[in-house]
């Protein structure tokens, strides 16, 4: 069973590392060194202040396109450019927040076709990232989900019911908790909503006012009435569990995990944030069996190694580029229950291609091209291997060298063998005492080392 009890010992780096890893896209070695030394809840005081709130494109609140499909479409661009920049400018537990409900109350930028919409719902789920007893209430008059689920179109004696299926199947309960006539029942509670300019709008005189039965409870129930009452399920507190465990502990959490998850989640309210805490200072998530317990989404993929190497400045274009073709492509799920993640993240196709992408950023590259990797302003980047490696402790050390960009690199620890194997190819035959990072050799090696440590299966883990 899962160990709840606080860890109250130091945080070593390999627990920093571990720490970061889960909590943020940004698992570096200053970053690190910041919190080994601190308790579990010292660290995790400090990374939950971390963030800021993101300034919104100027064409925010304008009113949505529809006569010039161009016009539209430059703006999905536009959104998925300004949403990495900002994952990539600062560390947050917040954006993993965001990340995970982008993946829960899903929209895709094709059917909802107005970027606006699109980034009222994106401002919505950071607005409400702990507290989702919030977030539900408000994501039911949200004008990207009306469009998504057709909600603006469902009105009394035709109710649409399809929010009311997702709401229950993937949004709150999962199946199994619910039957056919609860759905029937809170799609007429769901009545009522249309969009006009940038808002959802409830009209009484378009929503169906009269007696529902849902959860064997009868009454005149509303939107907000549905919502409460789904609320009060125990597989709702259970099903938002779930979706914590899996984003940062493990992809198959034990039943008793998630339940004693669920008990603080009700307990809380739905909100969330203590919860959240509790996950990241307890004994349980720093056990071994956590470590590499998951598969790096490619946004963890792509945008944590930029950060590990500190090129914050890599071109969101390009970014967004890498991860759709890594089957992440932000603001555009495959289907309405979103990313299935973990073992999905890695097929025949993906695997290489993510281990040709780390392979070419480390030599600079774009993926599989001779192309430069640039900056937003389209000048050439450079990924300074030196000073990376002289950020670490005992960088005229060889050996110690393959020691520390492990421990960074990789979220298990590597075995004797392992370490012996990538003494060898970073050295390619040389004694060690012709280590030495400033000289002009240094480079080539490093990049030997590496690009082995990329290679490897154990570095699409985390």
């Amino acid at each position: 069973m899962f160990d709840f009890s606080e860890k109250t010992d130091a945080l070593t780096m390999s627990d920093a590392l571990h720490l970061l890893r889960r909590a943020t896209v940004h698992p570096t070695w200053a970053s690190a060194k910041q919190l080994a030394g601190k308790t579990p809840r010292e660290a995790v005081n400090v990374i939950m202040q971390w963030g800021s709130t993101p300034q919104p494109p100027s064409w925010w609140n304008t009113k949505p396109e529809f006569t010039s499909f161009a016009d539209a479409a430059k703006l999905w661009y536009e959104l998925q450019s300004w949403w990495v920049k900002h994952v990539m400018a600062v560390p947050s537990v917040r954006e993993r927040m965001v990340m995970m409900w982008q993946n829960h109350f899903t929209s895709d930028y094709i059917t909802v076709y107005a970027g606006q919409w699109m980034l009222i719902q994106h401002q919505l789920l950071r607005r409400n990232a702990y507290d989702y007893q919030k977030m539900s209430n408000e994501i039911l008059g949200d004008p990207a989900m009306l469009v998504y689920l057709n909600g603006n179109q469902s009105i009394k004696g035709n109710p649409n019911e399809n929010f009311a299926r997702e709401w229950f199947e993937l949004f709150s309960l999962g199946v199994g908790n619910y039957t056919e006539q609860d759905i029937v029942d809170a799609s007429r509670a769901f009545t009522g909503w249309r969009v006009i300019g940038l808002q959802g709008v409830y009209n009484a005189q378009l929503s169906d006012q009269g007696p529902k039965t849902i959860f064997g409870v009868t009454d005149t129930f509303d939107g907000p009435g549905v919502i409460a009452l789904t609320l009060q399920q125990p597989a709702c507190s259970r099903y938002v569990a779930g979706k914590l465990a899996k984003t940062f502990l493990e992809s198959e959490p034990e039943t008793a995990t998630i339940q004693a998850i669920a008990d603080k989640v009700k307990a809380a309210n739905y909100q969330v944030e203590g919860v959240v805490k509790d996950i990241l200072m307890s004994n349980g998530f720093y056990h071994a069996d956590r470590r590499g317990a998951l598969i790096k989404s490619p946004a963890d993929l792509v945008m944590g190694l930029a950060s590990v190497f500190n090129v914050p400045t890599l071109n969101s274009t390009y970014i967004t580029a890498v991860m759709r073709a890594l089957t992440q492509e932000p603001f555009y799920p495959p289907t309405v229950e979103g990313w299935k993640g973990h073992h999905a993240w890695i097929t025949s196709s993906t695997f290489p291609q993510r281990q040709r992408y780390a392979e070419s950023f480390i030599d600079g590259r774009e993926t599989a091209s001779s192309a430069k990797i640039k900056d937003e302003a389209g000048t050439n980047l450079t990924v300074d291997l030196v000073t990376f490696i002289k950020q670490l402790p005992d960088s005229n050390d060889a050996k110690k060298v393959v020691e520390n960009v492990s421990m960074l690199m990789l979220s298990m620890p590597t075995t004797e063998t392992q370490r012996a194997v990538l003494l060898d190819i970073m050295m390619a035959g040389a004694p060690l005492y012709e280590w030495d990072v400033n000289l002009p050799s240094a480079v080539s090696r490093i990049k030997f080392l590496i690009q082995a440590i990329v290679r490897m299966p154990e570095f699409q883990l985390m």
